[in-house]
């Protein structure tokens, strides 16, 4: 008995060891010492994961014991048996938030947390002699930018997965009651579950999942993606592969090494730009941060002045590189920017082997569009970017970037086992939920009607069927020529081809008593390269004055406006005109287009006009000219689209200039009375300036070597608000219109301009232009009821107007003031003087 005994404590000896490692790492082993809790961490208001959120419970000797989400915001955390009742979570911009611990020794607690709008209120004050180790840390990383920035590889690949999720938010008691959202409303509880007990339930309207692969070479810089598969499910989306275009992976790229971050069309600036001590200050949080093995500095941020366009939040540094590991921002609430009550990004990174460059791993964007009006609701926009299988300095055929975006001819393959394998993580419950849901609502009739009426809104048609009516800003106006002036009209859309395009119209004034129309008929030849013909018949009212665009991007509303108030000081006259075209898409970022055109002048003001050419006396006349047009859109990106009938452009590159060329050609065939010749260019582009906002120039040149009646020539006004109409022309001048929006860079100091949001703009137009004395003197005698007017020759002086303005005014509106400086003594017919100013208004949608 004795030598069991003895036999027994030598085996438990033996094995004491590997006893005390099984108790002591074995999950099993320690299962009744330890208790486990799991959760998700979401934001209240909008839904979005949180990462990098602080989780914690309080032990008995009055220390934590805690852990981090990651970048889902998802949390395990193990924690001894003895610790408080509540569990905490934490994170900058946020309320601390608290929840009791379930009674078990596993359970789930989820957190919906609310931003804490306090945050940029607080004051830091510290001695003057205070070196600020975080100062240290960003000088670092300035000096490292150029080894740590991808724009410094050659060239870098990889594979990309783009989640884009649609919702609307805060919906109003108002809207609630419409009888659209009470057939929606039975759907609350299952989207309160989604939002949790403390988040606000969102109405999910569309969802997209795109995987595409992005290629970017740098010297030259070019870049292409090719769409590999996209899976949409949305309420009004007409064309998928439209939407997988437009969210690609370059549309959510942000690069904080660049010393402004471009988003919503405005210069934003980088906490790690150049000359950070100027816009932000800085904490040290953390000196010893270390996730997956990276030792990091965790260093907090703020802007000096929250009306800047600059971002709020937290960066984690690499202590050796001084890399830019993770990153967390947020727009500051107060920044000077209009229906966007919150824009958020989170950014993880990744070096890839045999590289000292850092690239995007992981992204998530969140935008909060508030309520317009009190009676809608908001939007929610939630972009999600994972990107795997980087490669750099690889060399490319230029091939490969022929065209900005290709889609493979898979892109719309409905198969579930692809997005299985594709997606960097599985879809939760949730996330099915959502697809459920916006099917569900899709399919209601009402909500198909409201959205017929949403895409009147955006596109000026109401569609019925086959045919859509409009544009309805054109129903009704008035002039004084003709009167009251009712219009009905309209257009056929895809369902009756995706080929073919009939239109036309028919208005009736009510004082002039005249019936004017318009019909057209048009082909697309081709969708790659675009190409598309047409030909068209109007008989209508134009006015002299508007008569040549001049290359102005004019939209609906200014054509609406334009055929309103006094015309007959235009020089208005009935026009018939017979127009064919055809253009084509001849390399990537060049158009072709040729127009044939004959047309009509029968004037309604007193006209008269004596050819030095033929001797010939002319009171009405007809032309005939053919045009070519070469246009130059560097960046731009042609979308595909198989069911929308009309080119769609993206974008037009970082900051590149519109660079256009006309030829037009008169003869005298059919029916024509003059020959002549106009050359004609333009460039335009948009300057993005960092804190100086941005400018958009514009230079216009046009020569005209021919003798012509003033019609013909260049009647300008389109861009000199100071200017009277036909006050002067010309056959050979060169124009520059420049404005400079200052975003908030002057009103962000003003107490009472930085409550209101206002914005300041500036103006310059100048005008170089001639007239030869033939077509001077042609014009003097044009007119038998005006035998006094003046000169309509500059007269070698240039004419310079200058102003300055405030744009954002109630979010819409803007006012200009615009200064005559030169040409101020130049009177009319009747001696009368030309005002010095002139007020513009305008109506305008910028964020």
């Amino acid at each position: 008995m004795q030598a069991k005994a003895k036999g027994f404590l030598f085996i438990l000896g033996k094995l004491f060891p590997l006893l005390c490692f099984v108790l002591t790492f074995c999950p099993c082993a320690r299962a009744q010492s330890v208790k486990t809790y799991t959760g998700k961490i979401t934001d209240a208001e909008t839904g979005e994961p949180l990462p990098y959120v602080t989780i914690y419970v309080k032990l008995p000797n009055n220390t934590t014991k805690g852990t981090t989400t990651d970048f889902s915001g998802v949390y395990r955390l193990v924690t001894p048996l003895a610790t408080g009742d509540s569990i905490y979570a934490t994170y900058v911009g946020y309320i601390l938030t608290k929840k009791p611990l379930p009674a078990g020794r596993t359970g789930t607690v989820d957190f919906q947390m609310k931003t804490n709008t306090e945050l940029l209120k607080t004051v830091t004050i510290t001695p003057k002699k205070y070196i600020n180790p975080a100062w240290a840390i960003l000088d670092g990383v300035v000096q490292h930018k150029d080894e740590n920035n991808l724009d410094k590889l050659k060239s870098y690949e990889y594979q990309s997965y783009n989640r884009l999720g649609l919702s609307l938010t805060n919906i109003s008691d108002k809207m609630k009651q419409r009888k659209v959202m009470k057939q929606i409303l039975p759907l609350m509880d299952s989207l309160q579950k989604i939002a949790g007990d403390d988040g606000t339930p969102n109405l999910p309207v569309f969802v997209s999942e795109t995987v595409t692969d992005f290629y970017h070479q740098h010297n030259p810089d070019l870049k292409t993606e090719k769409i590999q598969r996209t899976r949409t499910s949305g309420i009004g989306i007409e064309d998928e592969t439209l939407v997988s275009q437009i969210v690609g992976s370059a549309f959510q790229q942000y690069n904080f090494y660049k010393n402004y971050v471009r988003l919503a069309g405005k210069d934003f600036i980088s906490p790690i730009t150049d000359s950070w001590k100027m816009f932000y200050n800085y904490e040290l949080v953390d000196s010893q941060d270390k996730i997956h093995g990276v030792e990091l500095y965790r260093i907090e941020f703020k802007p000096k002045r929250s009306h800047d366009l600059a971002f709020v939040g937290t960066m984690w540094i690499t202590q050796d590189t001084y890399a830019l590991y993770r990153l967390d921002v947020s727009v500051t609430p107060d920044a000077n920017l209009d229906f966007l009550d919150k824009i958020k990004i989170q950014q993880e990174m990744v070096q890839p082997a045999g590289s000292t460059a850092w690239l995007p791993e992981k992204t998530r964007i969140i935008v909060n569009i508030s309520n317009i009006a009190k009676s809608w609701s908001g939007f929610i926009g939630n972009f999600y970017v994972a990107n795997k299988n980087f490669k750099i300095n690889q060399t490319y055929p230029r091939e490969l970037f022929k065209e900005p975006m290709t889609m493979n001819d898979s892109i719309s393959v409905k198969n579930e086992d692809y997005w299985v394998q594709n997606r960097p993580e599985p879809l939760t419950a949730t996330d099915k939920r959502v697809y459920q849901i916006i099917d569900t609502v899709k399919s209601l009739p009402i909500v198909k009607s409201y959205t017929d009426i949403l895409g009147m809104l955006i596109n000026g048609y109401y569609r019925v069927g086959k045919f859509g009516f409009g544009p309805y800003l054109y129903t009704f106006s008035y002039n004084d020529v003709q009167g009251p002036v009712l219009r009905a009209g309209g257009q056929t859309n895809k369902y009756f081809s995706d080929r073919w395009i009939l239109g036309g119209y028919v208005s009736y004034g009510f004082t002039d008593q005249r019936w004017n129309y318009n019909g057209s008929v048009e082909y697309i030849t081709s969708r790659k390269p675009w190409s598309q013909v047409g030909v068209s018949y109007t008989h209508d009212l134009n006015q002299t004055g508007y008569q040549f665009e001049n290359f102005n991007n004019v939209n609906n509303v200014f054509r609406a406006s334009a055929r309103n108030g006094r015309v007959m000081r235009r020089g208005p006259f009935i026009q018939s005109d017979l127009k064919f075209y055809g253009q084509t898409d001849i390399w990537p970022n060049w158009r072709l287009r040729l127009t044939g055109d004959h047309r009509t002048f029968e004037p309604l003001y007193p006209f008269n006009y004596h050819s030095p050419i033929n001797g010939k006396e002319y009171t009405t006349y007809q032309v005939a000219e053919l045009q070519t047009e070469l246009q130059w859109t560097p960046g731009k990106r042609v979308l595909q689209s198989a069911k929308i009938n009309k080119r769609i452009a993206l974008g037009n590159g970082e900051d590149n200039p519109v660079v256009t060329f006309r030829y037009t050609r008169g003869f005298k065939i059919f029916d024509g009375d003059f020959e002549y010749h106009r050359f004609a260019a333009n460039i335009r582009q948009k300057v993005h300036m960092g804190i100086w906002g941005k400018g958009e120039y514009m230079f216009t040149g046009v020569y005209l070597p021919s003798i012509l009646p003033n019609p013909l020539l260049e009647n300008h006004r389109f861009n000199f608000n100071t200017m009277r109409f036909l006050e002067y022309s010309s056959d050979r001048y060169l124009a520059f219109n420049y404005q400079q929006h200052m975003e908030g860079l002057l009103t962000n100091s003003i107490p009472l301009l930085k409550t209101l949001n206002l914005r300041t703009v500036a103006d310059l137009n100048v005008l170089w232009g001639s007239l030869r004395e033939e077509n001077n003197a042609g014009f003097r005698g044009a007119s038998s009821g005006f035998p006094n007017r003046p000169s309509r020759s500059l007269n070698g002086i240039p004419y310079v107007e200058l102003g300055y303005g405030l744009e954002n005014i109630f979010k819409f509106f803007r006012v200009d003031l615009l200064y005559r400086v030169t040409h101020r003594n130049h009177p009319d017919e009747f001696g009368d003087q030309p005002r010095s100013m002139a007020v513009r208004f305008g109506v305008q949608f910028r964020l």
